[in-house]
């Protein structure tokens, strides 16, 4: 999908998400879905892996906050039960993986534009960056627990802007999610492209002025969205 009024000669900015944009997540999201089961199974609790990656989904379609706790919800009605599976599980940070294409899209939009990062990440945001060869490129990195503050909220959006000296109608936000990436960004005045990757793909677009300006199937396809002519 294209916007009719899609210009890129009016941004000189280009944001990026981190988890499931520019980092697949896939592999530490299916350990978690592992342990989920592994650990529910020990307290007498049969649940499928494929059951629970369907529920993921069906939550982040719901714009669920927090679509892991939901489906614990859902399939482990005891609080007790649920906090002692929560002991035997840990997010592997570790098992993430830049997309194949995501350095070197970085470096081809950085010849033309200056670019961010807008997150809800963990500590260490920028020394991962760097792990992953992409900080080099970077201009700004705002996320959540270096900011005190998360998407969906508004002002990370501004706050990021801000430090760009950077006008909302002048940048363009790229992510993965409707509800954190999206729609906030359309609501701060930023354009937007959708991402559809990772569980989030199924996400309603909305039929107001916060639906995306663009979507694309895999991050590769941005490209042709911001090619300087």
């Amino acid at each position: 999908m294209k916007a009719a009024k899609w210009d890129n000669r009016a941004i000189s900015w280009i944001f990026f998400d981190v988890g499931e944009t520019l980092v697949d997540e896939s592999k530490p999201i299916r350990e978690s879905i592992r342990q989920f089961v592994d650990n529910a199974a020990r307290l007498g609790y049969e649940i499928e892996p494929h059951i629970v990656e369907q529920s993921l989904i069906h939550y982040h379609g719901l714009f669920s906050t927090f679509p892991m706790r939901q489906v614990m919800e859902q399939f482990v009605p005891s609080e007790e039960d649920r906090l002692e599976i929560r002991k035997g599980m840990a997010y592997r940070k570790d098992w993430d993986e830049p997309f194949p294409d995501a350095v070197g899209i970085l470096e081809q939009l950085s010849r033309h534009y200056k670019l961010g990062i807008i997150a809800n990440q963990s500590a260490g945001t920028a020394a991962r960056l760097e792990q992953y060869g992409m900080l080099k490129y970077l201009s700004v990195v705002c996320s959540s627990a270096e900011e005190g503050l998360s998407k969906p909220d508004v002002r990370l959006y501004e706050r990021a802007l801000t430090e760009a000296q950077c006008k909302a109608e002048h940048a363009v936000m790229i992510g993965d999610r409707i509800d954190n990436d999206v729609i906030p960004a359309k609501r701060v005045g930023m354009q937007a492209i959708w991402v559809r990757q990772g569980l989030a793909r199924h996400q309603p677009i909305p039929l107001d002025h916060t639906a995306p300006d663009i979507v694309v199937d895999r991050l590769g396809e941005i490209i042709k969205y911001l090619t300087r002519v």
